[in-house]
C-alpha cells in the first residue's frame, strides 16, 4: 500500500526548511489537488488546519495537494520535526499525523487514505481562513 499525505501549508509553499523542500522534491510525487473536511486557520507565518467535527453541521474543507510519498520513512523523518509532531506522543506536540480521507479535485474522484498534520489546539490568536485554502489566502495578503 502507498503512503500519501495530505500538503494544505508550507510544505507547498517552500518550506521555510531546506531540507523539507528538498525530501519533497525527492522523495513525493504529486497525486492531484484535493480537500479534506476540517478548518484552515492562519497562525502567522504557515496555517494548521483541525478535522472537521461530526457533531458541526456546517461544512468546511481544507484545500490541498495529495502526494504520494516514494520514501515515507526519509520524508517524515524530516516533516515530523518541522511540523512539532511526536508519532510516540501524538498530542504533545503542535500537530498530530493521522489518517484521513482527502477527496481528489480531479477523475475520478473517490476518496484517498492520506497522513495530515492537524493541530493539537487552535491558538487564542488563531483566524479562520474562510474557504480553507492557503496558497489563495497568502496570496490575498499580498
Amino acid at each position: 500500500m502507498q503512503t500519501r499525505i495530505f500538503a494544505y501549508g508550507t510544505i507547498l509553499e517552500g518550506a521555510s526548511d531546506p531540507r523539507v523542500a528538498a525530501a519533497i522534491d525527492r522523495y513525493a510525487e504529486r497525486v492531484d489537488e484535493g480537500r479534506v473536511p476540517g478548518w484552515l486557520y492562519d497562525l502567522g507565518p504557515f496555517p494548521g488546519a483541525i478535522p472537521h467535527s461530526p457533531e458541526d453541521t456546517r461544512q468546511a474543507w481544507v484545500a490541498g495537494v495529495i502526494l504520494t510519498l516514494l520514501d515515507p520513512r526519509r520524508v517524515f523523518q524530516v516533516l515530523d520535526p518541522y511540523e512539532d509532531c511526536d508519532p510516540d506522543r501524538p498530542r504533545a506536540g503542535m500537530y498530530r499525523r493521522e489518517w484521513a480521507s482527502a477527496t481528489p479535485l480531479g477523475e475520478p474522484a473517490h476518496p484517498i487514505r492520506c497522513q495530515v498534520y492537524w493541530l493539537n489546539k487552535v491558538p487564542y490568536y488563531a483566524r479562520r481562513i474562510e474557504g480553507g485554502d492557503w496558497r489563495a489566502h497568502i496570496r490575498a495578503r499580498r
